[in-house]
């Protein structure tokens, strides 16, 4: 499946599918703030936030709940783990960098983003593809949680 999303200022990202339908939101507290929130056009929500000293470390959480946790490894991906016990591991790929891969366990790319920033709105946009084999790549607040990851990579190379 392929999506499309929009970036305002880069504090608000929002996530189509392929008929141009709002599936969710992306929304940072300030310009590539750690702290950021996922709103699904069903209402569900998650919250993001760092939990480590050197912002290494991010929670997501749902209400109370604790679904999630991002970190950096040594070889500068992030690896996502979630509650349920499934791990993956976020890195850029090629030599362009602007291009990010989503890996299973078995090292196997599940979904593709593409980086585009736009200059007349100084704001970054992204395509995204995903396997269809893959559960994850029909996971809208997933899906959301990987430009978050895409950024987060993004503002940690520029030194933010």
């Amino acid at each position: 499946m392929n999506y499309t999303v929009k970036g305002t200022h880069n504090k608000h990202f929002e996530l189509f599918n392929d008929k141009n339908e709002s599936l969710g939101k992306l929304d940072y507290t300030s310009w590539f703030s750690t702290k950021s929130a996922i709103m699904l056009a069903s209402g569900h929500s998650y919250e993001i936030a760092s939990s480590g000293v050197f912002q290494t470390s991010i929670d997501i959480t749902s209400g109370d709940t604790e679904v999630g946790s991002l970190k950096f490894n040594w070889k500068g991906n992030i690896i996502i783990s979630l509650a349920g016990g499934k791990s993956y591991i976020f890195k850029r790929v090629g030599f362009i960098n602007s291009r990010f891969g989503l890996f299973t366990d078995a090292e196997h790319e599940a979904i593709i983003l593409r980086q585009n920033f736009k200059l007349s709105e100084l704001s970054f946009s992204y395509t995204i593809e995903t396997d269809d084999n893959y559960p994850e790549g029909k996971d809208i607040s997933f899906l959301l949680l990987l430009i978050y990851c895409a950024n987060y990579m993004h503002s940690m190379s520029a030194g933010m």
